[in-house]
């Protein structure tokens, strides 16, 4: 009989909706622990029950120390790659083996096939075992949870025309941190406008620690929900 992993085993609470057959199969779970020798799971004081009631405190870091790659020293395809340069400093920060680099990732990504399309970065993720999710229903404070939890995002914009009327096939920057007026971000390609659109810079240093202010980044970005890399 096989063995459910860790992570099959995970699914089973990331995906519980309270439906009546997932009721059943709690309640049979918690009979055949009472009726097996696995009574002491049960107990107020198990590990797991204190662990799992236990709430983490908040990353008071603000903003977070990412290192900073610029997309454009990638090679010849390097100025479609914000993607890959912009999960790739979530990835360096959060201690993933191996990523010191954006151009430690690319290969990786570039293996499963455009790196453009998020269906290439979920490969690529999975095969560094990194627990990641591509959401189209963010919000301001889901960005705002993520940077107290201790993880930056990386996250997609609509980047051309003025910020009344924003277009454009979207371009991916880091979220490291927030202020009551600004978002706190590194962008790959260089220092955007946001209210017009337009590229201010785009030297290797010009899109590092940059402060786009909420107000214009918002309509680029949370159109009905947002798109964005979260990791953990």
């Amino acid at each position: 009989m096989a063995t459910l992993t860790v992570d099959e085993f995970e699914n089973f609470f990331t995906y519980y909706k309270d439906q009546p057959h997932q009721q059943q199969a709690i309640n049979l779970l918690y009979q055949e622990m009472l009726e097996t020798n696995h009574r002491t799971l049960l107990g107020e004081n198990s590990d797991w029950v204190t662990t799992y009631r236990t709430k983490p405190e908040p990353v008071t870091s603000n903003p977070l120390s990412v290192p900073y790659f610029w997309q454009q020293d990638n090679g010849p395809e390097g100025w479609r790659q914000c993607q890959t340069s912009s999960i790739a400093m979530c990835l360096s920060y959060l201690g993933v083996p191996g990523i010191n680099d954006d151009v430690d990732y690319l290969p990786i990504v570039t293996k499963y096939g455009d790196t453009t399309l998020q269906s290439s970065h979920q490969q690529a993720l999975k095969e560094l075992g990194v627990k990641a999710r591509f959401r189209t229903d963010m919000h301001k404070d889901d960005l705002l949870d993520e940077i107290d939890a201790g993880r930056p995002c990386a996250i997609g914009i609509l980047h051309h025309g003025p910020v009344s009327a924003p277009s454009g096939g979207g371009h991916y920057i880091t979220v490291r941190g927030y202020s009551d007026l600004h978002c706190l971000v590194h962008d790959p390609y260089g220092e955007l406008d946001l209210n017009s659109g337009v590229w201010e810079a785009t030297g290797p240093d010009d899109g590092k620690d940059e402060s786009y202010s909420w107000k214009n980044l918002l309509p680029r970005w949370d159109i009905g929900g947002g798109w964005g890399w979260v990791f953990g």
